[in-house]
């Protein structure tokens, strides 16, 4: 079977070529937490800026450092090794002191800040991100780019999974459907990362349906609306005006399934999607077996917090986005990258 990761666009915008990640700087990247450090407790959690390296590397070092097991550190999710990026990790050191900061000399870290709390950092325990992110040599001019900025604020992007998610041309996807479907073996510690490429992948076909159709930033009926923030809704058998005017504010979104096996009764969802997925029902069969719980996901995001500005001709643009969202799907609306830029590992 042949996978295609073109996703349809949105807005229709000409789009500009441009270059990422010249340097590091100009890919910025701050996560959000849910809290903070108390001051006290068995985990020292550890912010750094990191500047050309990843986030598996840099958690080694770190355990190395405090002189305990990889498995004491922990961090909220993984983060862009080709940019420079502000993250915090938290080591576990029961009835131990914490070592001397000033003695953490990883190359390529800097060190923001440290304390001790009384809960180790989870994966996946991450509000969001914020992002500065500069594009080199357009081919469209500035205020053009600013309207289209302007735009993607006001209505939002489609809420694809990013090319990370699916490895380099796509073989996570291929691997993961060789396994379900084929039955070939695959290292266990691989399986939970096809298990979301393939998913992602479905996800986004749902999605460029919606795209297609028009229908990706409205309520239509059937749907499951999420709330602006969380992952909690509700069903729109019928969408009222109220409905539709909190859609049209950015207060909901419609969503679309991370396929799996689901415990409602909502039949008529499921068949809209199923005859959009009417070619991957091998994968889909595969997944209930393994079962593998259906979840939703917006269809839209929206930029928060956003900022334009023009440094030396180039437009920067500033955002905030909720843990699971992608800044290359915001900036894909916009820019078509060269291979080299979209072969590095992005991983936001």
């Amino acid at each position: 079977m042949n996978y295609d990761f073109n996703w349809p666009y949105a807005h229709g915008f000409s789009l500009s070529s441009g270059d990422i990640k010249q340097v590091n700087s100009d890919f910025k990247v701050e996560e959000s937490l849910p809290e903070v450090p108390s001051g006290e407790g068995e985990h020292l959690w550890v912010t750094i800026e990191k500047d050309g390296q990843n986030t598996a590397w840099v958690a080694r070092q770190l355990a190395n450092w405090a002189s305990v097991g990889q498995r004491a550190v922990s961090y909220a999710g993984l983060k862009d090794r080709h940019a420079l990026t502000e993250q915090t990790f938290s080591v576990h050191l029961p009835g131990k002191s914490s070592p001397a900061i000033d003695s953490l000399q990883i190359d390529g870290v800097r060190v923001v800040s440290s304390a001790r709390h009384h809960r180790k950092l989870k994966t996946g325990q991450l509000i969001g991100n914020r992002f500065q992110i500069r594009v080199r040599n357009c081919s469209v001019n500035l205020d053009q780019i600013r309207q289209n900025w302007e735009r993607i604020c006001q209505q939002g992007v489609p809420n694809y999974f990013g090319p990370q998610r699916f490895g380099h041309g796509g073989q996570n996807v291929k691997k993961a459907v060789d396994w379900l479907v084929a039955g070939a073996k695959v290292p266990r510690h691989n399986e939970s990362i096809y298990l979301s490429s393939v998913r992602s992948y479905l996800f986004n076909q749902l999605l460029a349906s919606r795209v297609v159709d028009g229908s990706w930033a409205a309520l239509i009926d059937n749907d499951f609306a999420q709330f602006s923030e969380g992952k909690a809704g509700f069903y729109c058998e019928s969408p009222e005006q109220n409905d539709i005017d909190r859609c049209n504010a950015g207060q909901l979104s419609p969503s679309a399934s991370l396929p799996g096996l689901s415990k409602d009764e909502f039949l008529s969802l499921d068949q809209r999607e199923s005859k959009v997925l009417q070619d991957y029902s091998d994968i889909l069969e595969a997944l209930k077996v393994r079962k593998v719980m259906r979840h939703f996901r917006k269809l839209r995001v929206i930029p928060e917090n956003p900022s334009f500005e023009n440094v030396a001709t180039d437009p920067v643009f500033s955002f905030f986005l909720p843990a699971g969202s992608f800044a290359t799907s915001v900036l894909r609306e916009m820019f078509f990258f060269s291979s080299t830029a979209e072969a590095k590992d992005w991983n936001e």
